[in-house]
Formats: structure tokens, sequence, C-alpha cells
């Protein structure tokens, strides 16, 4: 292809910016935007990743593969200013077609009125969660924000009832690849060898950036508590996060090294829950977690707080629970611990999941064709 072909060529592709307003990271939204990538055609696409945060490289480069263009501004309180003239600047040059902002509160105003004045055309307001970190300045931005954005999605009906209220929005679910996170009995084998788990060692899991509201001390109590019940056991923690050495230090003043396994930035999740017994999720909040869906595809028996949105269940193998006692939740996994024919169960639970349209390959293509309705494609 000529230069001037390939010039010709990029004037007429459809230009996409996504803005994780939180960061992008290797977790939440930034797992929701690379799946979906991932299963798109991007040889009809721009796709440029505006990070609000200084991105790892791991992160950046996963992107880059896919032909993503990531570009760093950073959002803090103390220059928001300058991040506002930054980004006006970038909208400017790049002339985008689409401005995707994910978030969960009116927060996002300032994408979002930005995008406005620069005339870009289609304006996504995303909301990924049920609450915010900043209530009154999500509640003062309301008014202003429902008047700049052209369409409003959210990863389930709670989250867009939170964030939207009673108008109108569109559900885009937090798809998982069903086969990238089905049961593997080999993988189950490797990985419990590696860590020393016998076959009758109840092996707990967790997966989730390690911040307020996910809730580890709970799971520290439950262990503190269990070790009394259930000699051997373990608990597996995936995840990176503001709190990581917090939790480390109080797993340390608890006594807890032998019983409690930290694997940061784990990539190998099919392997992961395979190898668990039980998956847990204490959250004090979530929109629609996509360690759920993963979860289920996998048929892992799995254990939710009842603060987490039921929408993300649509197999028997979740169970719910509040998070006042951790006695019912060492009950319910002491209960649960049997290993059932979990090939039989994965793949059960993934027919169920195309069915509740969970299956990124089937969910990616309709984003696709929903972005260029939106254009007049």
């Amino acid at each position: 292809m000529s230069k001037n072909d390939e010039e010709h060529r990029r004037r007429h592709l459809m230009k996409i910016l996504h803005i994780p307003t939180g960061g992008l990271f290797s977790d939440g939204i930034g797992t929701f935007i690379y799946s979906y990538l991932e299963y798109m055609d991007l040889s009809e696409i721009e796709v440029t990743i505006l990070a609000t945060n200084k991105p790892l490289l791991e992160d950046k480069l996963k992107f880059q593969v896919l032909g993503v263009q990531i570009v760093e501004i950073e959002r803090k309180k103390s220059s928001i200013l300058a991040y506002m003239r930054e980004f006006l600047e970038l909208l400017k040059v790049g002339k985008y077609d689409v401005v995707h902002v994910h978030g969960s509160s009116a927060l996002m105003s300032i994408e979002l009125f930005i995008a406005k004045i620069m005339g870009v055309p289609v304006r996504i307001a995303h909301s990924h969660n049920t609450t915010c970190n900043h209530i009154l300045l999500d509640r003062m931005l309301r008014p202003f924000f429902y008047t700049l954005y052209t369409q409003s999605w959210a990863c389930g009906e709670k989250a867009g009832e939170w964030l939207f209220k009673d108008k109108r929005f569109k559900v885009i679910h937090n798809a998982r690849d069903v086969e990238k996170y089905s049961f593997n009995p080999h993988l189950r084998r490797v990985f419990r060898t590696t860590h020393s788990l016998k076959e009758n060692t109840l092996a707990l899991g967790h997966v989730g950036r390690f911040n307020i509201q996910k809730n580890h001390t709970f799971l520290l109590d439950l262990m503190d508590e269990m070790k009394c019940k259930q000699k051997d056991v373990k608990l597996f923690l995936v995840g990176e996060g503001e709190k990581v050495e917090d939790v480390k230090r109080y797993v340390k003043e608890r006594k807890l090294e032998d019983s409690i396994v930290f694997l940061n930035r784990y990539s190998d999740m099919q392997s992961f829950i395979s190898a668990m017994d039980i998956m847990l999720l204490p959250s004090l909040y979530e929109g629609l977690p996509l360690v759920a869906i993963e979860w289920q595809i996998n048929g892992i028996q799995s254990i939710l707080s009842t603060t987490i949105s039921d929408e993300c269940i649509f197999t028997n193998s979740i169970q719910q629970l509040p998070i006042d006692n951790v006695s019912t939740w060492i009950k319910k996994a002491i209960e649960d611990f049997s290993y059932i024919n979990r090939l039989e169960k994965s793949r059960e639970n993934i027919d169920l999941a195309q069915k509740s349209n969970y299956d990124i390959r089937i969910e990616a293509k309709k984003l696709e064709h929903e972005y260029k309705k939106l254009i007049g494609e």
C-alpha cells in the first residue's frame, strides 16, 4: 500500500477515544476495554486510549499489540486545569468520532464537557459501578452531567440506575472469553503441585484490586477463624493496589503468613481458577464484577457479598451472603468443599453464559456494530 493510500485509509477509519477516568490498569475497566477490543475488527477502527495515570509497561504493551495507541495525561486534583488543556489539545489533533468515557460518577463531566465544546459527535458516558468515592461532588455535578453525553451505557441495570436514575440507558455486558476461563483439570494439577497443595487442601481464591472496596480485612478475619475449624486451608490473593502493603502487614500481625499467598499480577487466570476449590468476593460494593462471570464459566463454587448486584449471576454456582458475619461464610465454604465434576459444570455454565450475553466473541461484534450505527456508517 502506498503512502497516499495509507493516508486515505486512515482518514476514513472510525476514530474512537476510550477514557478510563480512574486510570488504565490490568483489572476492572482496563480489562473490559481490552476484552472487547481483542475481538473487534480494528482494521476499520482507529482506537486511542487516554491513560489518566502512568500505566505499567506490561499494560500498555498488550494494547499496543492490538494496534491501539496509548496517550498519557495524568488526571491529578492538583493540576486539573493542566489536564483539561492537554485533553482539549488531544481532541483538537485527534478529531475523534466517538469519545467513550468510563467511570462511575458525574465526574466524567470533565471529559464529556470538553468533548462537547470540541464538537465530538458521539459522547458516551459508561457507568461501571453502583456508587463512587466522591458522593458530594457527584451530586453537585449531576444536573450538568446529564446535558453532556449523547449515549448513556452501563455494565448492568443497577449501575445504570445509580448514575442515570430514571433516564434511559443501554447495558453493555461484561462479557468474557468462555474458552479462556473454562475449567482445565491438567492446569489444576500443575498449579496445585507447584504450590504444594494436597488433594484435601481447601484452596480459597480471591481476585481484586487491593483497595477499601474489595474488603480484604473480611478475608483476613475469615482466615483467622477458619484456621481453627479447617486446618488444611490456604487463601490465594490475586491483585495489586494501594492497600497491598497494609494487607501484608495485617497478615504478618495475625500470624497468617503460612495460610495466605499473594500472587500479585498473576496472568494465567484459567490455571488459577481451575486450581481453586472456592472463590470469595466480599466487596462492599460492585457494579457487575468481571471475575464473577469468569468464575461461573469455570464452574467453581463462589460466594459473593449481598452488596453485589445479583445481575452477575446466571448459574447456580454462586451463593450470596451478607458480610456482617464471617462464620456464615466459613460454614458455607466448608459445606461446598467437594470436588464436583467441574468439567461438566463448566460446559453447562458456558452454555448459560452464551445465552445470557456473556460470550465476548458475540458481544464484541454487537459493540462494533453499535459504534458504526452511532456515527451513521
